[in-house]
């Protein structure tokens, strides 16, 4: 164990060096250090994943996790506050951490299920403690942090499954911990911002009785049939094209030998992307997040990329943006943030954009300066004022829904 501790901190001193000596950053960034170390470590524990794969010591999705595990007990997870009751439990086969705050504000009765990030692959309940453990602490309400399963072991359908299971059980039983069943909202950022907009439509589509009274999604991923907008050719230092894609073929199931077609944007057609072009207008965005570099493909796509994967990344569960007006309409209210600095930004404002078309109440909050994963840096060594500021605002905007709920 001693030997395997002090390999992972010397690759992660390695590349931090490297990143912080030779990577170009954003100017626009408030606090540039913190984001530049903790980006460091999030590559670096993708990278130790990737190798040790080809080294043949299991997948990589499970070693970046464990990577990632090892880190959050022994350097990043702050310890969890007295205030804060932690209780594990299952729900529907679907094991989960509760953290209730003692400052419980009763006459709420609301509680948020939060669904946490890492591209479908990583991520953890231990490695998002001290996020869910600050949002409990602020809108003073019980949060249920998520341990869905995650690929490549586990591809699409099932991380959405688990997510499903958990929540429909919890509104189901919420009276057994003291929740209202109508005052749950359902949170998630990045992959699990997807995740939680795709809970959303799936119990809309199904027309479940007591839905969530809120979504929060923050900087999610929701589309990936177009991969040259702006937002993806102008933020590549926080979000690599490659090691997205790579994300989201292990999330479906496919291999990465489609990887060069994805990065070309040739794993749909043409047709397919003029199909859906009025959802991806990009007169919705600002004048300055848009971009004269975009060509639109004039071929129909690599008809084997096309073949394997146009199918799915036109599942309305799978990337919500590509949902039918029918979907949308009846969904409950959502506040999303989006992230000046970060490749999924344009997903965000054509998402919240299609929610208003069908009047679906929406709160739309762009952070110029913000980054991917910027909110994952709430507490720890590397906080940022940035995080704070944003966490108020989701915390601010929780209560206003569950009280009026």
């Amino acid at each position: 164990m001693r030997g395997r501790r002090c390999v992972i901190v010397f690759a992660i001193l390695t590349v931090a060096l490297a990143y912080l000596l030779y990577e170009p950053f954003p100017s626009a960034i408030e606090q540039p250090w913190p984001a530049r170390a903790y980006i460091v470590i999030v590559e670096t524990t993708i990278k130790i994943g990737r190798y040790g794969e080809l080294l043949g010591l299991g997948s990589w999705g499970k070693l970046c996790r464990e990577t990632q595990d090892f880190l959050a007990r022994h350097f990043l997870a702050p310890s969890v506050p007295d205030s804060i009751t932690v209780t594990d439990a299952v729900f529907d086969g679907v094991g989960v951490r509760i953290y209730r705050p003692s400052t419980a504000k009763n006459e709420l009765n609301g509680a948020v299920v939060y669904l946490h990030g890492g591209g479908w692959v990583w991520g953890s309940i231990n490695l998002y403690e001290g996020l869910t453990t600050a949002l409990a602490t602020r809108i003073g309400m019980p949060v249920v942090s998520v341990d869905y399963r995650l690929s490549p072991e586990f591809t699409y359908p099932i991380p959405l499954d688990d997510c499903e299971a958990a929540v429909t059980y919890f509104i189901t039983h919420a009276e057994q911990y003291g929740v209202d069943p109508k005052r749950i909202v359902v949170a998630g950022d990045s992959a699990g911002g997807n995740l939680a907009a795709a809970v959303s439509l799936r119990l809309n589509s199904r027309k479940f009785p007591i839905p969530p009274i809120a979504q929060v999604l923050i900087y999610p991923a929701l589309q990936m049939l177009e991969l040259k907008f702006s937002a993806h050719l102008q933020n590549t230092i926080f979000i690599k094209m490659p090691v997205l894609c790579i994300h989201v073929l292990a999330y479906l199931g496919v291999g990465e030998d489609l990887l060069p077609a994805m990065l070309a944007n040739n794993h749909t057609t043409a047709a397919t992307k003029a199909e859906y072009a009025s959802v991806f207008d990009v007169s919705i965005l600002p004048d300055k997040y848009r971009s004269n570099e975009y060509r639109k493909p004039v071929h129909e796509g690599t008809p084997e990329a096309v073949r394997r994967v146009q199918d799915k990344v036109l599942d309305p569960f799978v990337f919500p943006l590509v949902a039918s007006d029918e979907l949308i309409r009846g969904l409950p209210c959502a506040y999303i943030v989006t992230a000046g600095l970060d490749a999924l930004r344009d997903d965000g404002f054509f998402y919240a954009h299609k929610l208003r078309k069908q009047g679906v109440d929406v709160e739309h909050v762009d952070y110029p300066e913000g980054y991917h994963p910027f909110l994952m840096q709430i507490d720890g060594p590397f906080t940022n004022r940035l995080a704070d500021r944003t966490l108020d605002n989701i915390a601010k905007y929780v209560q206003q829904k569950v009280k009026s709920g």
